[in-house]
């Protein structure tokens, strides 16, 4: 394999990733601009959509009822987590929210693990597997499917946001609660549509890339992580978001191709480390200067 092909597969396996990012990264920011809650449950969305689509079709479902079961069952875990534990908080913060939605990650991870055990599970993939062959470098149908899944989420909620008047009532009360609700805006529907979108959202992904990733109890947290990054580098919007994510992604993949594979999810959480310090440096400096 020539250089040139090198970099072209590793490129080809940061885009892989960095569209897995992205996704998980428009799932915690549609939740935390209407909700100010960092929601961490977002990585165990994907894992559930992976693992009950593997269950449910193991229990004799064919993979399109079982996917599409999957996906209403995780909507439904994710309203009834806004509705039994996130809304009735009393004195809400970060902290707590942050804390709580921790909490309900691992208890989603714990009955996963008591129910299926640890092992990693895979799901055929839609199209085969097949490699395809471009430049030299190799790719599989399922890498497509990925990122023309996330092109569909991006483009998909980008004209919701800016065409319907539900995406624009939805903006407006990321932006002015206070003003929403002086205009008559429920506010607490906005809330719990953000988490049964990004459940769905979240499961979709689990289900698309288990082909790619495998799926299991453990895969959540990472993912998660990762899609924060995302967000966080993005400034929580959309473009933002996908462009940070793919960027990491990249980041990534060449990390892992010409250092170390064992580094590469190192190197993904020192990028937030290294951009929340310089943020709370720039920041400090803006007030100085004022």
């Amino acid at each position: 394999m020539t250089l040139f092909s090198q970099i072209l597969q590793y490129a080809i396996s940061g885009l892989t990733g960095g569209s897995i990012y992205a996704v998980l990264g428009i799932c915690w920011s549609v939740v935390y601009l209407i909700t100010k809650v960092l929601n961490f449950t977002t990585g165990e969305f994907v894992m559930l959509g992976g693992m009950l689509t593997w269950g449910f079709h193991g229990a004799g479902l064919g993979w399109l009822p079982a996917s599409l079961l999957a996906v209403a069952a995780t909507i439904a875990v994710a309203l009834i987590m806004e509705r039994t534990a996130i809304r009735p908080v009393r004195q809400p913060s970060e902290m707590v929210y942050m804390m709580l939605t921790i909490a309900l990650a691992s208890i989603l991870k714990g009955v996963i693990l008591l129910k299926w055990g640890s092992e990693t599970r895979k799901i055929d993939p839609l199209f085969g597997n097949t490699p395809i062959q471009f430049l030299g470098a190799t790719l599989t149908p399922q890498v497509l499917v990925i990122i023309v899944f996330l092109i569909a989420v991006t483009a998909g909620l980008s004209w919701f946001l800016n065409y319907t008047l539900f995406g624009k009532a939805l903006r407006a009360s990321a932006v002015n609660p206070t003003g929403a609700r002086l205009m008559g805006i429920d506010i607490s529907r906005f809330r719990l549509f953000c988490f049964g979108l990004a459940g769905g959202l979240g499961a979709l992904t689990g289900i698309v890339t288990a082909p790619v990733t495998f799926t299991g109890y453990e895969i959540g947290l990472l993912n998660g992580l990762k899609g924060l990054v995302a967000a966080i580098v993005g400034g929580w919007t959309i473009i933002g978001t996908v462009l940070a994510a793919l960027v990491l992604g990249l980041l990534e993949g060449f990390c892992a191709g010409f250092i170390s594979a064992s580094l590469k999810d190192v190197f993904s959480l020192l990028v937030m480390v290294i951009f929340l310090v310089l943020s709370t440096y720039r920041l400090s400096w803006r007030r100085k200067s004022l």
